[in-house]
């Protein structure tokens, strides 16, 4: 049997445990887990059961998270969709409370599975649905952004959620740490820009969703059924998401899809535009925000990247950043950062 097989099969006799002594003695997953796409820093896996309980779905999804120091994400990313699936926003809720326990040595949470397709596989083949995709990011982020936090913030607290490192403060300190370590210039003068312009922070924050695009969309029968990966969350500014959504939008799909690079390009010109005329539209946005808040993520990126070329590894920064390594997205990543801050980048 293939490594994976076996290590598929651990994982389903483990969850089978887990489930029984959660949900019923009777319960069974039917079929096998079912690997699904994205999920940078987790193995997400669909599977329905038989025999639960009435309440619990009978399709599920297992984001299985990759690191057991990640404990902490089960509890702070259950409450936040919860949260907003109580508050009637298109999200999975998370049924099955799986907080203190582990898969093959491995924090994870069972969601409820939502009908439908990415929105971005839906993009190259429903035309349909180009036409409406910027509005329908904008009216989600919209809607999340006004959701009241205050008691969602005491939840996660009792919870044992560190929540003022959910907060934009944490990439900041993720950044200083890089370049007092790396002793680059332009990195530390970038250090020194954001941390001088850093805006005080909202009394009530928003909940923000932090890395919302297509491929987080699911459409369902020209619906949207639900927004999923919650894993970059944090409360702040709404700003900050629609300045992550922005970048998104200017680089577009992380691979060739078969469009010719005119024709794409094209295309996402247009859609950035009417997704920022669209996000101004249904909120209240200051401009100067989204500028410092896209400088903020694509400052975060750089120093990961530069953190890994220089083999510098500190124990508290995670290693998501260095997908941005990738050549065209470095060149979005430093152009941001020039054009916003004015300071010339010259580390490599």
């Amino acid at each position: 049997m293939p490594a994976h097989q076996e290590d598929t099969a651990k994982l389903t006799e483990e969850l089978t445990t887990f489930l029984r002594s959660r949900i019923g003695d009777s319960v069974s997953i039917t079929g096998n887990l079912s690997r699904l796409q994205g999920g940078f820093d987790t193995n997400t896996f669909s599977f329905s059961i038989e025999n639960g309980p009435a309440n619990i779905p009978t399709n599920l999804v297992l984001r299985y998270f990759r690191h057991a120091r990640e404990a902490s994400r089960v509890i702070r990313e259950s409450t936040i969709q919860n949260a907003a699936a109580k508050g009637e926003h298109l999200v999975p809720s998370v049924p099955i409370d799986s907080t203190g326990e582990l898969l093959v040595n491995r924090p994870f949470l069972i969601m409820e599975r939502q009908p439908g397709s990415n929105m971005g596989d839906l993009l190259l083949s429903d035309p349909t649905v180009l036409p409406k995709f910027p509005a329908i990011m904008a009216k989600l982020q919209a809607g999340l952004h006004k959701l009241y936090t205050t008691s969602l913030r005491k939840h996660l607290t009792a919870s044992g959620v560190d929540v003022e490192h959910m907060r934009p403060s944490r990439m900041l300190d993720t950044i200083k740490a890089i370049a007092a370590e790396a002793q680059l210039t332009d990195l530390t003068e970038i250090s020194s820009w954001l941390t001088k312009n850093y805006p005080q922070q909202p009394d009530n924050p928003s909940i923000v969703h932090g890395d919302l695009h297509p491929m987080n969309i699911l459409m369902h029968e020209g619906e949207v059924s639900g927004l999923i990966d919650w894993a970059t969350s944090m409360f702040t500014h709404p700003e900050y998401d629609i300045a992550v959504s922005r970048t998104i939008l200017s680089i577009g799909p992380p691979a060739d899809v078969g469009i010719p690079k005119e024709e794409l390009d094209k295309m996402l010109n247009w859609a950035l535009g009417e997704y920022m005329t669209e996000s101004h539209a249904r909120q209240t946005l200051d401009d100067s925000l989204i500028d410092y808040y896209s400088a903020l993520r694509m400052s975060h990126a750089y120093a990961k990247v530069l953190s890994k070329r220089h083999n510098i590894d500190l124990p508290f920064v995670a290693h998501e950043g260095y997908a941005w390594d990738r050549p065209d997205l470095y060149e979005v990543v430093t152009r941001v950062i020039s054009e916003t801050t004015g300071i010339e980048l010259v580390s490599a």
